[in-house]
C-alpha cells in the first residue's frame, strides 16, 4: 500500500472520528448512568430526578428538564416545573387552587436507589408532609414510570390538612424550544394528529388540553347547543415526541391511570412559554362546587376519596429509522399484542362492508306517540339479497331501533324486537338469511342511554353528577326532549339481563355502543364513585357479551379493545385545530393486521372521494347506514339530523367499494402497516408483504418512487 494511500485512509478515518464526536452529544456532570439497554443509556440527576435519555447508536439525546433555564424569564411556578423529573400537586385543606411540589421552588428530600434497570425515589416535602415513591426502569422498549397509589402520603402541620392531588411525570421528555428542532409532536386528536416544532412567533395561546376517554360528566360542565361542534373525543391514551433530523423520540402510552388522565401538548407561545412538550397529568383529587340549594350559591368540597389506581406510564422509545409516527404506531401495536388487547380480535376476517340498518322511530300524534317504520326485517333481508346479487359477498349487517320503543326511546329493558318491523319470528328469518348469505348479523346494544318519557320506572337509576345533582342532556329533538344515562350499576344488570335474552333468542352478534363512550365519576349509594369503578363495570359488561357474540365496540375507549372482536365508528380526521400540522392514522397503523376496524358513515362525509381514498390508505373498511324508507319520514322524530340513507341511492356505491377493496384487502390479506410516509400531495404506506400503496391527495397529476397518479387516484404494488 503506497504512503498516499495510507495517508489518505488515515485521514478518512480522523475524519470519520471528528463526525461521530460533533453527533455525540456531552452529558452535563450533574448526570449519572443508572441503566442500560441494548439501544439506549439512561441518566439521572438525583436532587431533581430529571433524566436523560441517550440513543447508543447515534449518541443523541432526550432531555426531561431544560438545560438552560436561566435563558428564560418565566414565573417561578413554570421554572420550578420544567426543571423538575415528577410534579406533584397537592391540596391545603379544601382550597381550589392547587400548590405545586416541584424541587425547585420547594425543600425537598430525596432518597434514591438503584435497581436493576433503572432507580426508585422517595420524595419527601417535610414543610408539608406530602410525598410519594416513584420508579423508573429501562427495559428494551423504552421506559415505565411507575408510582404506587400506596407509597403516595398525605400531610399536616400548622393545623392545616394536605391532600395529594395530582402528578406529572416527565412533562417536558424531548421539549423542543422555539423551532429549534426539526420534528413534531403527536396528540391524541382523532386517529392522531402532529404539531410541527416550529418557531410559532406567539400565535397559538392555548394548548391541547383534553381528558383521557372524553369530557368528565360527573364533574365537568357540558356545553350543550343546537349548533356546537364538538371536538373529537380522546380514545387512545398516548402521546408523543419525534426530533426528525436526530432520528430519536418517543410515544407515551397511559397503562394505568388513564381513566383519570388528560393530555396536555403545548406549542411554544401557549402561556407565554418558549418550549413545545407534551405530557400526561393524572388526578387523584380534586375540590368541587357542592351546591347548597336552589339559589343560595356553593361550598367548596374535596372529593371524599382518592380514585384508586398505581400510576403506570411506558415511554415506548425509538431512534434511527423507527423515529417517527409511523415507527412508534408499530411499536404501539406490539406493546398491545403483548398486553392482550387483541385477545378477542378476528385478524383474520375477511373484507366486508358493515351495512347499518335503520329501524324504527316514534313521532308524536294526536293520539300520543305513533311509529315510523324505515326499514323491517323482511326488507332488510331483500336487501342483502341484492346487494349478494351486486357482488357484495360478504356484509357485517347491524341492525339499529329494533327495539319497541325505535332508536331514541332509550336502553332496551327487555328483548322485545318490535311487532311494526315483523316481531320476533321476523327477525329470527332475517338472522337466517343472513346465515344462508354467509353474511354477519349483530343487533345494537346501548346500555346506557335513559329516556325518562318511555322508561319512567328507570328515573330513579339515572346517573347522578358527584354533587348528587341527575345529569341530562338536550336532544333539541321533536319528540323527546332530553335523556339521562343509567348509573354503572343499573347499566350492569340491564345490560346482563338484556344479553342472556339475546343469547337465548339466538342473536350471533352484538354492536356496544353508550357505555364504550362514557367515562366519568358520578355519585352513588350515597357517596362519591371514582371513575375506575365505572371503567371497571363496563369491562364486565363487554367481557360478558365477547363470551357469548361476536361483539363490535362503536367508538370505544381503548380500554375496552381487549373485549372487542372488531371496532366501528372510528374517526376519519381530527378536530381542526389551529396549531395542528396535519392528521395521521396512527390508531390505523396499530390496528392493522390485528383488529378488524370500520370507519365513521359514509352518507355524512362532505367529500365521499377522499373518504374512499382514506379507506385505501388506512386499510380499514366502511360503514353505511342505510334504510328502506326516504329519510324524509324522519322529519319529525328526534333523528331528524339523518338526512341520507335512502338504499336506492347507496346500492350502486356500495357494490363499486367493497369490488375495489376486496380487490386491495386480497393483496394486504394478513399482513400490517410497516411505514406511513407523506411526500408532498403523495402519500406512499408499505406493508408487512411488501405490498405498497400510493396515493395522489393533491390537485395536480404526482410520480413517487416511480409511481404516476393522476389527482385524487390511488395505486396498490406488489
Amino acid at each position: 500500500m503506497s504512503a498516499r494511500v495510507k495517508l489518505g485512509l488515515l485521514l478518512c478515518l480522523a475524519l470519520a472520528l471528528c463526525l461521530l464526536t460533533a453527533a455525540a452529544e456531552t452529558i452535563p456532570p450533574e448526570y449519572r448512568l443508572a441503566a442500560q439497554s441494548g439501544r439506549f443509556n439512561l441518566y439521572v440527576r438525583e436532587d431533581t430526578l430529571a433524566i436523560i435519555v441517550e440513543s447508543r447508536a447515534s449518541g443523541k439525546l432526550l432531555y426531561s428538564t431544560v438545560q438552560n433555564p436561566d435563558d428564560f424569564k418565566d414565573q417561578a411556578a413554570w421554572k420550578g416545573f420544567y426543571q423538575s423529573g415528577v410534579v406533584m400537586e397537592f391540596i391545603e385543606d379544601v382550597k381550589s387552587t392547587n400548590t405545586q411540589a416541584d424541587f425547585i421552588n420547594l425543600e425537598s428530600q430525596v432518597t434514591v436507589t438503584d435497581l436493576d434497570n433503572g432507580f426508585s425515589a422517595d420524595v419527601l416535602f417535610p414543610a408539608y408532609g406530602v410525598g410519594y415513591t416513584v420508579r423508573v426502569e429501562l427495559g428494551e422498549r423504552g421506559l415505565t414510570v411507575t408510582v404506587p397509589r400506596e407509597s403516595i402520603r398525605n400531610g399536616e402541620a400548622d393545623g392545616h390538612r394536605y391532600t395529594v392531588s395530582t402528578f406529572t411525570l416527565y412533562p417536558f421528555l424531548g421539549y423542543s424550544t422555539l423551532g429549534a428542532d426539526a420534528g413534531y409532536m403527536i396528540i391524541p386528536d382523532g386517529q392522531g394528529a402532529l404539531i410541527d416544532l416550529k418557531d410559532n412567533e406567539k400565535r397559538y395561546s392555548s394548548p391541547f388540553d383534553r381528558p383521557v376517554y372524553g369530557t368528565n360528566i360527573g364533574i365537568e360542565d357540558t356545553v350543550n347547543s343546537r349548533w356546537s361542534v364538538d371536538t373529537e373525543p380522546v380514545i387512545m391514551p398516548v402521546f408523543g415526541m419525534v426530533h426528525t433530523d436526530d432520528q430519536i423520540g418517543f410515544l407515551g402510552v397511559i397503562e394505568q391511570g388513564d381513566t383519570a388522565a388528560r393530555i396536555r401538548a403545548y406549542p411554544n407561545g401557549a402561556n407565554n412559554l418558549s418550549f413545545d412538550w407534551v405530557s400526561a397529568k393524572y388526578t387523584y383529587r380534586m375540590v368541587y362546587k357542592q351546591p347548597t340549594g336552589p339559589s343560595s350559591g356553593a361550598v367548596d368540597m374535596l372529593t371524599e376519596a382518592p380514585r384508586s389506581f398505581d400510576i403506570v406510564q411506558h415511554f415506548l422509545l425509538a431512534d434511527g429509522e423507527d423515529a417517527t409516527y409511523a415507527g412508534l404506531a408499530c411499536a404501539w401495536r406490539d406493546y398491545m399484542e403483548e398486553k392482550g388487547f387483541f385477545a378477542n380480535a378476528e385478524p383474520n376476517r375477511p373484507f366486508d362492508v358493515e351495512i347499518d340498518f335503520l329501524g324504527l322511530e316514534r313521532e308524536n300524534d294526536v293520539l300520543g306517540k305513533t311509529d315510523v317504520v324505515m326499514t323491517t326485517f323482511q326488507q332488510a333481508g331483500e336487501i342483502l339479497d341484492l346487494m349478494k346479487t351486486d357482488g357484495v359477498e360478504r356484509v357485517s349487517a347491524v341492525y339499529r331501533g329494533w327495539q319497541t320503543n325505535g332508536l331514541t326511546g332509550g336502553v332496551p329493558t327487555d328483548y322485545s324486537p318490535s311487532g311494526s318491523l315483523g316481531g320476533g319470528g321476523g327477525l329470527a328469518a332475517l338472522i337466517r338469511k343472513a346465515s344462508g348469505l354467509g353474511m354477519d348479523f349483530a343487533l345494537e346494544a346501548d346500555f346506557l342511554t335513559l329516556n325518562a318519557e318511555t322508561h319512567p320506572t328507570l328515573t330513579y337509576s339515572a346517573f347522578k353528577k358527584i354533587t348528587s345533582q341527575t345529569w341530562s342532556r338536550p336532544t333539541f329533538g321533536m319528540v323527546y326532549a332530553a335523556v339521562n344515562y343509567l348509573t354503572p350499576d343499573r347499566s350492569r344488570s340491564q345490560g346482563l339481563s338484556t344479553l342472556n335474552a339475546m343469547r337465548s333468542a339466538g342473536i350471533p352478534g352484538v354492536v356496544l355502543t353508550g357505555i364504550t363512550q362514557l367515562m366519568a365519576d358520578y355519585y352513588a349509594q350515597g357517596h362519591y364513585q371514582e371513575s375506575g369503578r365505572l371503567a371497571e363495570t363496563y369491562r364486565e359488561i363487554a367481557r360478558t357479551a365477547a363470551e357469548s357474540f361476536r361483539t363490535t365496540l362503536e367508538s370505544s375507549n381503548a380500554y375496552l379493545w381487549p373485549y372487542a372482536h372488531a371496532l366501528s365508528d372510528l374517526p376519519v380526521t381530527g378536530s381542526d385545530y389551529a396549531y395542528v400540522s396535519r392528521d395521521v392514522p396512527l390508531l390505523a397503523i396499530a390496528l392493522s393486521g390485528r383488529m378488524p376496524a370500520y370507519l365513521e358513515y359514509v352518507n355524512f362525509q362532505a367529500n365521499a372521494h377522499k373518504f374512499f381514498l382514506r379507506l385505501a390508505e388506512q386499510g380499514t373498511r366502511p360503514c353505511f347506514l342505510i334504510s328502506m324508507e326516504d329519510p324524509i319520514k324522519l322529519q319529525n322524530t328526534n333523528s331528524s339530523n339523518i338526512y341520507s340513507s335512502r338504499w336506492d341511492l347507496y346500492r350502486v356505491t356500495i357494490a363499486s367499494w367493497f369490488s375495489q377493496l376486496n380487490d386491495l384487502h386480497g393483496l394486504i390479506d394478513g399482513a400490517s402497516i410497516t411505514a406511513h410516509e407523506i411526500e408532498g400531495d403523495m402519500t406512499r404506506v408499505t406493508w408487512s408483504n411488501g405490498v405498497r400503496v400510493y396515493l395522489n391527495y393533491g390537485e395536480v397529476p404526482a410520480e413517487l418512487d416511480g409511481v404516476a397518479l393522476e389527482p385524487m387516484t390511488w395505486k396498490a404494488v406488489k
